[in-house]
């Protein structure tokens, strides 16, 4: 007999039963002398013992840390969508792990894209911000690179800023990455809402 099994639910309830209508239930050694209340109750005990079940395998489910199988699966749906599906014959701690990961996971920043695309790539991106001097730099002369930051019109690696924000440039190697699409859902998890990316993917 285990906590909340068949057997445990039909003595519960003999011991609500009221004391003298009934024989008291047997020892170990001893013989059952009420053979058809003992059916019905253990008839009873099996139902409850099923909801038993039943109610500790979902409170299980329930929470991040002790779900498994297909459980796992909808719960990143329901935070992530179709971006963090289940790898294949990946195990239910390895994908609780990336989902846990994944939920403070830092959003919303410059260093946020890096390090989402180079987790997923293997390779160090490229990012460009229109309004960051840093990246865009100024306008030179070849007699005086130096001014600005950069050369001129037509310069490999000159870019061209602007004071109209929203949005920026990434360009990075496919890497390891299972697809561009995932590249893509990657940026998409991590960027801003209402901010515009756009990607450059060389294989």
């Amino acid at each position: 007999m285990a906590a909340g099994d068949q057997a445990d639910f039909a003595r519960r309830i003999r011991q609500l039963l009221p004391f003298g209508w009934f024989p008291a239930p047997p020892t170990q050694t001893q013989e059952e002398k009420a053979p058809v209340l003992n059916g019905v109750l253990q008839g009873a005990g099996n139902v409850l013992g099923w909801a038993f079940d039943l109610f500790t395998q979902v409170n299980t489910q329930m929470r991040l840390s002790t779900a498994t199988g297909d459980i796992l699966s909808i719960i990143a749906y329901d935070y992530f969508g179709d971006s963090l599906p289940r790898a294949s014959s990946e195990t239910d701690d390895a994908y609780r792990t990336r989902i846990q990961q994944s939920l403070v996971a830092a959003k919303n920043t410059r260093e946020a894209i890096a390090q989402a695309l180079q987790t997923i790539t293997g390779e160090v991106p490229t990012i460009v911000e229109p309004t960051r001097a840093a990246d865009c730099k100024g306008l030179a002369t070849s007699t005086s690179p130096a001014v600005g930051g950069g050369y001129g019109y037509g310069v490999p690696g000159f870019c061209y800023g602007t004071l109209n924000g929203g949005q920026f440039f990434v360009s990075t190697k496919r890497g390891r990455a299972p697809s561009t699409a995932a590249i893509y859902a990657a940026i998409n998890n991590v960027r801003a809402e209402g901010v515009t990316a756009w990607v450059k993917v060389e294989n």
